[in-house]
């Protein structure tokens, strides 16, 4: 009698265990089955951020929190700037020049080129006059080509320590507002050009303007985009000989190919060895280059490989020099100089220490860009019979 109360009791609680058992399951099941849809949506989110090209597009984000903070310059040009205007002063490099003299050599070197071998005297007046006025024109050419690569770059450039404070990588400048401050630096590039300098140079602007647009767009998508900007920089040799009333025979543009030539490959030694202050921030950034080429390489160095695009530098002014009948003056000064100098410079820079690509970025363009001008200069003297003459 008394045991079968118990066995009811017992069977009661055993079934209302487990009842509420199940449904612990159940509602644990729905539960996982719930958090792996979750987990399955969350992906695709995640790569819509991935693909989205504006998600690295915010100023706010600081991706060197341990490195100073920006601040307006306290010294040097831009210091005396209104505070509003500073960011475009930069945007120009009005602050660094070493970047002007990429520009500029070229156009000093095509000049004294050219006038070496002129049918005409060329009188040293002119000379100056055309290099006076190519000065702020590279000012120009220049800060428009930094100012819309700032702007394309703006995201990678605030990956980058060195770059990181860019008026529009800060967010000082919009990007609507930099690319009409492209525009109206173009504008008064080619004022300047209508108003100075022939006609017959304004394709050439033209078609180095176009070079210097398409530079930003390559560090994307080749490791050589040092060639590209070699021939940008170069094409000035073309520019400063449509100056002059130039002899057209075949040996002289041989002679003009040649020198164009290496002064491309001036530029990718100078552009490879620099980027190697930048090359860990440019390689998690994702900007391609040849310094990045080099990094594995076990004997092919940028510095060996630096070696051998200067003997075919040396090679390339030797031709000019036989085809342009140079004499001894040329070939020491032009050929001898930047031969010399650009083993001094390859030799001296460090390129495992950021500052030494830097100082050497700056230095090598007077040593070597004096070692290029110097032998047209003799030769243009011998031709003329010193610089004695109408001026």
């Amino acid at each position: 009698m008394v045991s079968q109360p118990v066995e009811a009791s017992s069977f009661s609680s055993s079934t209302t265990t487990t009842t509420i058992s199940n449904r612990a399951n159940l509602k644990h099941k729905l539960s996982c089955l719930s958090a792996s849809i979750a987990d399955e949506a969350t992906p695709s989110n995640n790569n819509a951020k991935e693909a989205n090209p504006e998600a690295d597009d915010d100023p706010s984000v600081n991706y060197f929190p341990h490195l100073p903070p920006y601040s307006d310059p306290k010294t040097g040009l831009l210091s005396h700037l209104p505070e509003s205007l500073i960011p475009y002063g930069q945007l120009m490099r009005l602050d660094k020049p070493a970047g002007l003299y990429a520009f500029y050599f070229p156009y000093l070197i095509g000049l004294s080129y050219s006038a070496a071998l002129s049918p005409d005297q060329i009188p040293p007046s002119t000379l100056l006059h055309l290099a006076t006025v190519l000065l702020p024109f590279n000012v120009l050419l220049r800060g428009a080509a930094c100012t819309w690569n700032d702007t394309l770059d703006r995201r990678f450039d605030r990956k980058v320590a060195r770059c990181r404070h860019r008026p529009v990588a800060r967010g000082a400048v919009s990007p609507f507002h930099a690319h009409l401050f492209t525009a109206s630096q173009l504008v008064m590039l080619f004022a300047l050009q209508q108003a100075f300098l022939p006609k017959e140079v304004v394709p050439h602007t033209v078609f180095m303007v176009f070079l210097f647009g398409v530079y930003a767009y390559l560090k994307r998508v080749t490791y050589y985009p040092q060639v590209e900007l070699g021939v940008a920089f170069a094409w000035a040799v073309f520019f400063t000989v449509a100056l002059f009333p130039f002899t057209k025979d075949k040996a002289a543009r041989f002679g003009t190919g040649a020198l164009f030539g290496s002064i491309i490959l001036w530029t990718i030694v100078y552009d490879t060895i620099y980027a190697h202050q930048d090359i860990a921030d440019d390689e998690k950034a994702g900007v391609k280059g040849m310094a990045l080429l080099f990094k594995e390489s076990s004997w092919l160095d940028a510095k060996n490989f630096s070696s051998i695009l200067t003997l075919a530098m040396g090679g390339l002014l030797t031709y000019l020099g036989v085809v342009s009948d140079f004499g001894t003056v040329y070939f020491l000064g032009t050929v001898g100089g930047v031969l010399a100098t650009m083993a001094y410079y390859i030799s001296s820079v460090d390129l495992k220490v950021p500052e030494s690509c830097g100082i050497w970025f700056h230095r090598q363009f007077w040593i070597v860009g004096v070692g290029y001008v110097s032998g047209f200069v003799g030769e243009y003297m011998v031709r003329r019979g010193g610089f004695r003459g109408s001026y």
